[in-house]
């Protein structure tokens, strides 16, 4: 689920990128995000990943068996569709189709694999690449089953009969795993709702990432005109950059969103917590303290 939240810690970081390339506010709209955005979405692209190889494996889970008994029925079909000018070219087709679907099952034991191997970072950086070959075997399957099927199915000998019925029974198995190379196109209520979810929040993220990132960097000569005034003897400069950027967040949250102090406080807390040294987030909590004293001086000081 995308919440304000995750908008936060994504945006943060992109400020820190921004605050350690020193870019200046001017300038932003023609800072690299694409460069780092990798690095920012890496956690969600881990995650999708496992969550997607685990969903098509689940679709596929009787594909190696079912491509097994269609290759079975195939030999007969061919022999037969040889010599007829009607399915001599489905037979060509099956025999090329065959010979390319021929690396499916260990495909399947590779994602297999992968996914139990979860400490290990640089194996696991192979499950995107191998679960869209997967996903792409599926595909294949089912365009061929959608071109050829048809014209198998008016034939009525034995042989052709056999290899169309084998047919069908591999394409029911490939279309669900075929259908997860779009999994927002699914229905909510499919059985794979998790990923769906996931990835519609990682299509939303970006933007808005991007929107609140700018917004809060752009009046970052202003965050730093206040941290002059609330750090008595201590230069802005001199503090940790990440912990910069999230005062930089609290101070936009307060004065320009006008957020609840006490939520301001506790979201900025966690970012410390996560982001920076342990010793971050009593630091950061005094000092938004002190901004809405100073700032806001209507309001009560919140407890952590």
């Amino acid at each position: 689920m995308l919440t304000q939240r995750n908008i936060r810690k994504s945006s943060l970081l992109l400020i820190y990128a921004l605050e350690m390339q020193h870019t200046n506010p001017k300038d932003i709209r023609d800072f690299p995000l694409e460069n780092y955005w990798g690095l920012v979405n890496e956690h969600a692209k881990k995650k999708y990943a496992g969550m997607l190889a685990k969903a098509v494996l689940h679709e596929s889970r009787s594909l190696a068996e079912l491509l097994d008994a269609m290759r079975a029925r195939a030999g007969e079909f061919e022999t037969y569709a040889a010599g007829r000018d009607t399915t001599a070219a489905a037979a060509a087709s099956t025999h090329a189709l065959l010979k390319e679907l021929e690396d499916v099952p260990r495909v399947m034991r590779s994602l297999r694999r992968l996914l139990e191997e979860e400490g290990n970072e640089r194996e696991r950086e192979q499950l995107p690449e191998q679960t869209g070959r997967l996903i792409g075997a599926c595909e294949r399957i089912c365009r061929f089953a959608e071109e050829h099927l048809p014209l198998l199915e008016r034939e009525t000998h034995e042989s052709v009969t056999a290899f169309a019925g084998a047919l069908r029974r591999v394409k029911k198995a490939a279309e669900g795993c075929a259908a997860l190379r779009c999994p927002e196109q699914l229905p909510s209520n499919s059985e794979h709702a998790n990923i769906i979810g996931l990835a519609k929040e990682m299509r939303e993220r970006r933007p808005l990432t991007e929107k609140l990132a700018l917004e809060v960097y752009s009046r970052c000569e202003e965050w730093e005109r206040h941290l002059q005034n609330l750090l008595r003897n201590y230069v802005p400069s001199r503090l940790n950059a990440i912990d910069r950027c999230i005062l930089y967040i609290s101070f936009y949250d307060l004065l320009c969103r006008k957020l609840d102090p006490g939520i301001v406080i506790s979201e900025a807390c966690i970012l410390a917590d996560e982001y920076s040294g342990g010793k971050s987030a009593p630091f950061i909590h005094g000092v938004i303290a002190t901004a809405i004293m100073q700032l806001m001086p209507d309001t009560n000081q919140p407890e952590r």
